[in-house]
C-alpha cells in the first residue's frame, strides 16, 4: 500500500468511526432490542423483580401487529399523508404558478414573505397555530362566530377536526419547500413552447395543462415523494398540538408512546421503528420505481 494512501486512510479513520458510532450503532442497537423483551424494569438495569433481558424472536411484531391501536395508527397516517400532500401539492402549483405570473408585481417582496415558515422555529409555529385553533379564545372560531355559526368546531379535542387542523397546519409548514421546487422547475420551461401555445389558440389553462405541468412533472413527483415521506414521519406536530388525541392516529406518535408512555416497552416501541422504516422504504421505492425519477432527464 503506498504510503500517500495510508495517510490518507489514518485521515479519514477518526471521520468513519464517528459516523459508525453515531449513526449506524443506534440503528443496530435498536434492531437489537425490537427482538427482545427490552422494558422498564430490565432495562438498561436489571430490577430484581422484573423478568430477565431475554430474546423472544418475532413476539414484539406479532403483537405489535395485533395491536387495534397500531392498525388504527397506521391506517389514519395514511389517510393524513394522502389529504396532507393533496393539499401540499396543490398549494405549491397554484402559488408557484400565481407569483410567476407577469402580472403579479413585486414578486421578490412576495416569495421572500412566502417562505417565512422557514425561518421560525416549530415549537412556536405550532404554538401559535394551537392557540389560533383554540375553541373558545381562538381567532378562528371567533371570526366563524362573527360570521353567525353556532356550533364552533372544537379544532383541539374532536378527532376530525383536529385532523383537518393538522393539515392546514402542515401545508402552512410545507409550502414553501414545494414553492422553491416548483418555482425553479417553471424557470425551465421555454418561452418558445409557451407562445406556441399561444399562437395555436390555447386557453391559459390548456397551456398548463399541455405544455407546463407535463415539463415540470418529474420535479412536482420529487417534491410529492419527499414531503409524502415527511407526512409519514409525522410526529412534533401533533406531540405539541394534542399527544393524547393522535397517539393511536400516527404510527410515530404511537411507537414513541410505547417507549415513553404510562408502561414504557422499548423492545415493542424499536419494533415499530422497524415496521415504519421499512415501510416508508418500500413506499419510496415504488414511487421512485413508478415515476422513473432514477432515469433523470431520461425518463
Amino acid at each position: 500500500m503506498k504510503k500517500t494512501t495510508m495517510i490518507a486512510l489514518f485521515l479519514i479513520l477518526p471521520g468513519i468511526a464517528a459516523f459508525l458510532f453515531f449513526n449506524l450503532w443506534p440503528i443496530i442497537y435498536s434492531i437489537y432490542l425490537a427482538f427482545t423483551n427490552a422494558q422498564l424494569g430490565n432495562f438498561p438495569i436489571q430490577a430484581p423483580q422484573a423478568p430477565k433481558l431475554t430474546f423472544v424472536g418475532l413476539d414484539n411484531f406479532r403483537w405489535i401487529l395485533s395491536d387495534e391501536k397500531f392498525r388504527s395508527a397506521f391506517l389514519w397516517t395514511w389517510l393524513f399523508v394522502l389529504t396532507s400532500v393533496t393539499l401540499k401539492v396543490l398549494a405549491g402549483i397554484f402559488l408557484s404558478l400565481l407569483y410567476n405570473s407577469s402580472y403579479v408585481k413585486g414578486k421578490m417582496i412576495y416569495r421572500s414573505l412566502l417562505i417565512i415558515p422557514w425561518a421560525l422555529p416549530l415549537l412556536f409555529s405550532v404554538t401559535v397555530w394551537k392557540f389560533m385553533f383554540d375553541p373558545i379564545f381562538g381567532p378562528i372560531n371567533q371570526m366563524l362566530k362573527s360570521l353567525g355559526v353556532q356550533t364552533l368546531p372544537n379544532w383541539i379535542n374532536d378527532p376530525l377536526w383536529a385532523f383537518l387542523a393538522l393539515n392546514i397546519i402542515e401545508v402552512w409548514l410545507a409550502y414553501p419547500f414545494m414553492i422553491t421546487v416548483i418555482t425553479a422547475a417553471l424557470q425551465s420551461v421555454p418561452d418558445t413552447l409557451v407562445e406556441a401555445a399561444i399562437i395555436d389558440g390555447a386557453s391559459y389553462w390548456q397551456r398548463i395543462r399541455h405544455v407546463v405541468l407535463p415539463i415540470v412533472g418529474k420535479p412536482i413527483a420529487f417534491a410529492t415523494i419527499l414531503t409524502s415521506a415527511a407526512s409519514f414521519q409525522y410526529f412534533m406536530v401533533p406531540y405539541i398540538y394534542n399527544a393524547g388525541l393522535f397517539e393511536d392516529k400516527f404510527i410515530l406518535l404511537y411507537g414513541f408512546r410505547k417507549a415513553f408512555g404510562a408502561t414504557p416497552h422499548y423492545g415493542r416501541a424499536a419494533a415499530v421503528m422497524i415496521i415504519a422504516t421499512l415501510v416508508l422504504a418500500v413506499y419510496m421505492y415504488v414511487n421512485v420505481r413508478i415515476t422513473k425519477l432514477q432515469e433523470g432527464a431520461k425518463g
